[in-house]
């Protein structure tokens, strides 16, 4: 009886932390997301043109273990990366894209999700503490159709990909306010060391969280229906 009683505490206390953590979360990127809309407002106002190059999909198996939401490295943890877009484009000059900076990070935009009302800003780097805030890109460009994004599975960030369907539209508007719209395709489950499915599926749009005990990368594959990509030399 004292052995069940203590588990059930602990199970409802751990269910309190998360729901906390959800909350506050929720509460950052909401503020978050205004602000990055302001700052986009502004950087249109002032015709800026600054752009971060999108995180290298070659990065060393040790840095990137530690990229990854969960207690182990993510599907992202490659060594060897996609050169290019599913639309054939060459990485080098269409991976750098344009940032905002709000609070501690910069921002390449926002997704969202318009069937379940959710609107996410995206952090321009992967990072634990930036993922607290929002989902964050872990490699590629929208500009390459090779973008990965990863999240958090609480309910106001990626828990929405336990959810969605086949069908389903997906939009990212970067910070210029160009809108390119995708269609949800495919879906997979796939351990913590699995990269390749998650980097080099061909999709425009791959996105993943991990699962309620990690074990798992939950991952959803979208292919560009809308809008042009920006001409390169």
């Amino acid at each position: 009886m004292t052995a069940g009683a203590v588990l059930v505490i602990a199970a409802l206390l751990l269910f309190s932390r998360n729901r906390m953590e959800d909350y506050r979360a929720g509460k950052q990127a909401e503020e978050t997301l205004r602000a990055v809309e302001a700052a986009m407002d502004v950087r249109g106002a002032d015709g800026e043109t600054e752009t971060t190059a999108a995180p290298d999909a070659a990065e060393p198996a040790a840095a990137a273990a530690a990229n990854a939401p969960g207690a182990s490295a993510s599907p992202g943890a490659a060594t060897a990366g996609t050169e290019t877009g599913s639309s054939g484009l060459p990485a080098p000059p269409a991976l750098d894209m344009p940032t905002v900076r709000t609070g501690s990070y910069d921002y390449i935009g926002y997704l969202d999700f318009p069937g379940y009302g959710l609107t996410m800003p995206v952090a321009a780097e992967f990072s634990f503490p930036a993922m607290e805030i929002s989902p964050c890109r872990h490699t590629g460009s929208v500009y390459n159709d090779n973008l990965v994004v990863a999240g958090h599975n609480y309910k106001t960030e990626f828990d929405v990909l336990f959810r969605i369907k086949a069908g389903d539209t997906v939009t990212f508007t970067d910070v210029d306010g160009n809108v390119f719209t995708y269609t949800v395709r495919e879906f997979a489950s796939v351990t913590p060391d699995d990269s390749d499915t998650v980097m080099n599926s061909g999709y425009a749009l791959t996105m993943y969280t991990c699962n309620w005990d990690t074990t798992e990368r939950v991952t959803v594959f979208c292919e560009r229906t809308g809008g042009d990509l920006p001409e390169t030399d």
